[in-house]
C-alpha cells in the first residue's frame, strides 16, 4: 500500500509539473495582454502533432526543441494578426476570438491528420524503469520531471536576470509599465505570446508519449491549467509552480480514494484557496479586474 501511495505521489508530481508549464504560459499572456487564451488547447495539440511528424527524421530530442519553436511562431502570428486588434476591449471579445481560433485550428488538425488518435512512443533510451530509491519508476516520467524542472528554472532566471525578462515581469503586474519603461509594448506582447505558446507546445510534446496524439488532447489539460492559474494567482511565477504540483497530487490521490469523482479534487482545492485568498496563493491585482 505504501508503495502504491508513493507511486501515485510521483505520478501527481509529473502531472502537476505539466500543468505548471501550461499555467506559466497562461499567466504571462493573461498578465501582459489581459486576454484569457483558450487557444492553449490547440497549441498544446499542435506541439504533439509537430513532434510526431518530425521525430522519425530528427529524433525526439531535436523534436522537443523544433516543435515548440514552431508552435511559438504560430502563437506570435496569432497575436499579430488577431489578438492585437482586441487589446483594451471587453475581455469577452478575447474569449470569443480565442474560442473561434480554437475551433478553426482543431478542425484544421482533423482535416490534415484525421480524427483518429496516434501512438507516440518515447525514445528507446527512455523506455522501461529505473530505481529512484523508494521504487522502480518510469524512465520517461523521471525525464519529464527533470527536463521540466530545468526548463522552469531557466525561465525564472530569464525573468529575473535579463533586461527583457524584467520588462516582461513588470508587464505581468501592469502592462502599462512596459511603455513607461520605454519599451515597445507591441513587440513585448508578441514575444510573450510566443513564449506562452511555446510552453504549451512543450507540454504537448511531453504529454504525447503518455496519452497519445489526438485532435482534442488539449481539452484534458486546459481546465486544470486555468485552475492552477487561479490557485497560484495571476502574475505569480512560483504560485503557478506550487499550484500545479498541488493540483497534480490532489488529483492522483483522489483517484485512490474516490476514483469516480477524482476530477473534482482540483475544484475543491480551488474553492478552499479562493475562500481564504481570493487572488490565489501569491496573486496580484490583474488588469482583468475592474
Amino acid at each position: 500500500m505504501t508503495l502504491y501511495i508513493t507511486s501515485q505521489l510521483f505520478n501527481g508530481i509529473v502531472l502537476g509539473i505539466l500543468y505548471t508549464l501550461m499555467a506559466l504560459g497562461l499567466t504571462l499572456i493573461v498578465g501582459v495582454m489581459e486576454v484569457i487564451n483558450f487557444t492553449h488547447i490547440v497549441l498544446f495539440a499542435l506541439g504533439a502533432y509537430f513532434a510526431m511528424v518530425v521525430t522519425p527524421h530528427i529524433g525526439f530530442g531535436c523534436a522537443l526543441i523544433v516543435a515548440p519553436l514552431a508552435v511559438g511562431l504560430i502563437g506570435m502570428a496569432m497575436e499579430v494578426l488577431v489578438f492585437r486588434r482586441i487589446y483594451g476591449k471587453d475581455p469577452l471579445y478575447g474569449l470569443l476570438v480565442a474560442f473561434g481560433l480554437t475551433c478553426t485550428i482543431t478542425e484544421t488538425i482533423r482535416w490534415i491528420w484525421g480524427s483518429q488518435g496516434y501512438p507516440f512512443n518515447p525514445p528507446q533510451a527512455l523506455t522501461g524503469f529505473m530505481n529512484v530509491g523508494l521504487m522502480d519508476y518510469s524512465k520517461y516520467r523521471v525525464f519529464v520531471v527533470s527536463f521540466t524542472g530545468l526548463l522552469i528554472l531557466c525561465m525564472w532566471l530569464f525573468l529575473e536576470k535579463t533586461t527583457t525578462g524584467i520588462v516582461i515581469k513588470a508587464g505581468v503586474s501592469d502592462s502599462e509599465m512596459i511603455g513607461a519603461m520605454g519599451k515597445n509594448l507591441k513587440k513585448v506582447r508578441t514575444l510573450v505570446f510566443g513564449i506562452g505558446s511555446a510552453f504549451a507546445g512543450i507540454s504537448g510534446v511531453l504529454m504525447a508519449p503518455m496519452q497519445g496524439v489526438k485532435p482534442d488532447m488539449g481539452t484534458f489539460i486546459i481546465m486544470p491549467a486555468f485552475v492552477v492559474l487561479a490557485i497560484g494567482g495571476i502574475g505569480s511565477f512560483w504560485g503557478s509552480v506550487v499550484g500545479g504540483i498541488l493540483v497534480g497530487i490532489s488529483t492522483t490521490l483522489a483517484v485512490m480514494i474516490f476514483p469516480r469523482v477524482s476530477d473534482l479534487a482540483m475544484f475543491v482545492l480551488l474553492v478552499l484557496v479562493i475562500l481564504t485568498r481570493p487572488r490565489g496563493l501569491w496573486g496580484e491585482k490583474s488588469g482583468l479586474e475592474a
